[in-house]
């Protein structure tokens, strides 16, 4: 990069001026935003197709997870984000990807690589900002067992932020790392339901983690409303027990079907 911000520290890149806010102008750039469904497959308005319908139930017969992951969708381009990788080089390459194409799919395994992707997509979407382009992800579950770290992340790049459906006041809920999937999914298609804006701050991998699932889960929850969700992540300094630190914001942009 020319301004050397994938070079900076990860505190210089929370620091710095502008961080996660897009311009408001221009139109989509490609059919990279389109739906992805939650299992993987493209469908829905816009998806090119009708959705998939999804798994049910456990792997049968003692199948290795591995034998069960779901990536049918997954583009050529797809980047596989081991748990001890960079996330800032991941972020380079996302970025270069979205200069001159589509953006890729992220396929993790496990909480430390999840949480690897987000830092990227984050790190990724600050940096393109600057150049007019607005990153968001959808997560989508690669196996059945939807309480499992096995997550695709489908990123799309446009020229505008995406619209809100929801218009009411703005709600932060905190993800912790002993946080319960299923009752966070259902806080946050709740609150979607009662027309209001959802951010999720999370601290720590497992955090980070339970975070991603839930949202996973509230996409499925909200099928039956014609509500999905894309998420738009960004560093946040946040005060805990008198100490700074950094956090993840996951704000999640609620859309119609």
């Amino acid at each position: 990069m020319s301004d050397g911000r994938l070079d900076a520290t990860l505190e210089e890149l929370i620091e710095s001026q502008g961080y996660g806010k897009a311009p408001r102008t221009g139109g989509p750039v490609s059919t990279s935003g389109q739906r992805v469904h939650p299992y993987g497959g493209r469908g829905g308005a816009g998806g090119g197709g009708a959705p998939r319908s999804a798994p049910r139930g456990p792997p049968q017969g003692g199948m290795r997870i591995s034998e069960t992951l779901d990536d049918t969708a997954t583009p050529q381009n797809a980047i596989k984000v081991g748990g001890n990788q960079d996330a800032k080089d991941i972020a380079h390459r996302i970025c270069e990807s979205c200069r001159v194409g589509d953006p890729p799919a992220l396929l993790t395994i496990g909480g430390q690589s999840i949480n690897q992707a987000v830092k990227a997509i984050a790190i990724a979407r600050a940096d393109l900002c600057k150049e007019g382009l607005q990153l968001s992800f959808q997560p989508a579950f690669r196996h059945t067992d939807r309480t499992k770290p096995l997550i695709a992340f489908y990123v799309a790049k446009e020229r505008a932020p995406r619209q809100q459906v929801t218009q009411g006041d703005d709600v932060t809920l905190t993800v912790a790392s002993g946080s319960k999937i299923v009752p966070v999914a259902g806080a946050i298609a709740g609150k979607i339901r009662q027309n209001l804006k959802i951010s999720l701050l999370a601290i720590g991998v497992d955090a980070v983690t339970n975070a991603v699932l839930a949202v996973g889960n509230a996409r499925l929850f909200l099928e039956q409303d014609n509500y999905d969700i894309r998420v738009e992540p960004e560093f946040e300094k946040v005060e805990k027990n008198g100490q700074l630190m950094t956090s993840m914001k996951l704000s999640l942009v609620a859309e119609a079907l």
